[in-house]
């Protein structure tokens, strides 16, 4: 054998060696014991039939009981959401469905925090695309959406098994459950093994954590909604979805999932967002439904059916699916069902306060408060704010200053009271260190 081919030989043989090492590697440290993703697609690839789905992010994960759809409709239901799903892999995903099964109808949810991710050019994480490319079966969607969600200065990283972004771990009791898992074929019969929720089937999470009543909190203030940064490249991934279902002659439906008012008052421009993605598919020839307009006596939640400020735990996806469904099988007009604005709902609902934003100071030495609420005259809400240490109960303030003094060098809660004309709306508990 001539020089000429042993190097080439060589150099094969060690890129197929490193491949390999780098695959079983990966299979041992990726960190998947958890992933609802693993099961759902795998589930999706073991189906006798699937009619409707429903697309997105982890707002759909934590969407649709499929059984209960199932009954609704008579038709067979499957959620195709996973964690922070870009728009590109609710394509790679549906693709995938709709080479397997005959869908009738496809549930597209416009959740804003999605269509306004960074461009394509911009990118530079890849932790919920490799969720969804991981378990892709087709070589060629793979391969198409792997080239499609970045520049090619990431390639090498989305072709290796391992690298950033993969889902690795090292942390012991992170490996210590999977092998369990392993060990009692629990891993291999795809069963959930968390703690905090459990999966209720074709796609739907329902989280056990429950937000007390008028407890909605944050440390900081996660600004406005960024309407302007609502990419084309989102625009244009949903033409292609609209095109495919075209294709296959599949209906297709856009609507936004509620998120907490809580949520949207602390965003404070939800109707921006609302405003323009209705003329977005309009101009495509198609109506949008946003829940979060849904009037009271068709979806009526409480703080309690939420796990988070923007995903429903079990109580809240139970009364979404029913609320869903009993809109879209007809009988009720959008007019009657819907507000025409978040404004609109936020004038009927009447003066409230969702929760408040507790910051601490740059020196932390004073945290001020301020409420999430849908009331213009602020003077109205007052504050009780008092710190709770090991050996102490501090009450910091009892009137309507927004910046209290916390005890110097400790560490406790804060209890937050917020009063709208000296009745109680919101008392929720956090933790702080000052100095």
């Amino acid at each position: 054998m001539t020089q000429k081919i042993k190097i080439p030989l060589k150099a094969a043989a060690f890129v197929a060696g490193f491949f390999v090492l780098s695959a079983v590697t990966a299979t041992l440290l990726r960190d998947d014991a958890e992933a609802y993703s693993r099961i759902l697609l795998h589930e999706l690839y073991n189906q006798d039939r699937i009619d409707v789905v429903y697309c997105g992010a982890s707002h759909v994960s934590h969407g649709i009981v499929a059984d209960v759809a199932d009954e609704m409709t008579g038709m067979k239901n499957f959620s195709l959401g996973t964690a922070a799903q870009s728009i590109d892999g609710t394509y790679a995903v549906l693709r995938q469905a709709v080479k397997l099964y005959d869908i009738q109808k496809v549930f597209l949810e416009l959740d804003f925090a999605v269509a306004t991710q960074p461009e394509r050019k911009n990118r530079n994480g890849f932790s919920s695309d490799y969720l969804v490319a991981l378990y892709l079966k087709d070589p060629l969607i793979k391969a198409d959406f792997l080239l499609n969600v970045s520049t090619p200065a990431y390639y090498v990283n989305h072709m290796l098994p391992i690298g950033k972004d993969k889902h690795l771990t090292l942390r012991p009791q992170d490996l210590s459950k999977k092998l369990g898992g392993v060990l009692n074929g629990d891993y291999f019969r795809y069963n959930y093994l968390s703690k905090d929720s459990a999966y209720n089937g074709r796609g739907c999470v329902m989280d056990y954590d429950v937000i007390k009543k008028g407890s909605f909190h944050n440390d900081k203030d996660e600004g406005r909604i960024r309407v302007d940064s609502i990419s084309r490249d989102w625009k244009a991934t949903i033409d292609k979805i609209i095109a495919l279902c075209r294709e296959n002659n599949i209906a297709l439906t856009f609507y936004s999932m509620p998120c907490s008012d809580f949520y949207l008052n602390e965003k404070g421009n939800y109707d921006e967002y609302y405003t323009q993605v209705k003329a977005f598919c309009r101009e495509r020839g198609f109506d949008y439904f946003d829940f979060n307009l849904a009037k009271p006596e068709y979806l009526s939640v409480t703080d309690e059916d939420w796990s988070d400020d923007n995903h429903f735990n079990r109580a809240g996806v139970y009364k979404w699916t029913k609320a869903f469904w009993t809109f879209f099988n007809g009988g009720i007009a959008k007019e009657d069902f819907f507000y025409t604005s978040y404004r609109e709902k936020m004038a009927a609902m009447g003066d409230t306060v969702f929760g408040v934003i507790a910051k601490m100071s740059g020196d932390k030495k004073s945290v001020s408060i301020t409420p999430v609420t849908n009331v213009t005259d602020e003077n109205a809400i007052a504050y009780e704010v008092t710190a709770l240490t090991a050996t102490a109960e501090h009450v910091l303030h009892k009137n309507k200053v927004g910046s209290y003094e916390l005890p110097p060098s400790s560490t406790g809660k804060l209890r937050i009271k917020s009063y709208l004309h000296d009745v109680l709306q919101t008392d929720c508990t956090m933790h702080y260190t000052s100095l």
